[in-house]
């Protein structure tokens, strides 16, 4: 592998590991509460669970390139610029939107403060 790949892996992992997520925040909680070992084991295992995600979903698409070789245009024709009502879908179904809503929602406000 050479250094021209890996320098823009590494900065794809690590931007991916910082941007904050469900399991950041979690770690991020457990951090400011437990002591600093219980915060490094709930690290470790998320990171070590991201790897084997990783491999799992790499080696699964190459399997399936490999078997079906047109389904490499399903996923070019899937990976095109999206429309209105399919961003509008994925930032609906996107889990960190309603972490991020939820927590800026009790964080700013006070009960009662919100009336419809």
């Amino acid at each position: 592998m050479s250094l021209s790949l890996i320098l823009p892996m590494s900065a794809f992992a690590l931007l991916a590991s910082i941007s904050p997520g469900p399991v950041n925040i979690v770690g991020l909680s457990s951090g400011a509460r437990y002591p600093l070992s219980k915060g490094l084991v709930f690290i470790t295992s998320a990171t070590l669970v991201f790897v084997i995600l990783f491999l799992a979903i790499g080696y699964g698409l190459s399997a399936l390139l490999v078997t079906f070789p047109d389904f490499e245009k399903w996923l070019t024709g899937a990976g095109k610029v999206p429309r209105f009502f399919t961003r509008f879908l994925m930032q609906w179904l996107n889990p960190k939107a309603w972490i991020a809503s939820a927590a800026s929602i009790g964080a700013y406000t006070n009960n009662g403060d919100i009336e419809f």
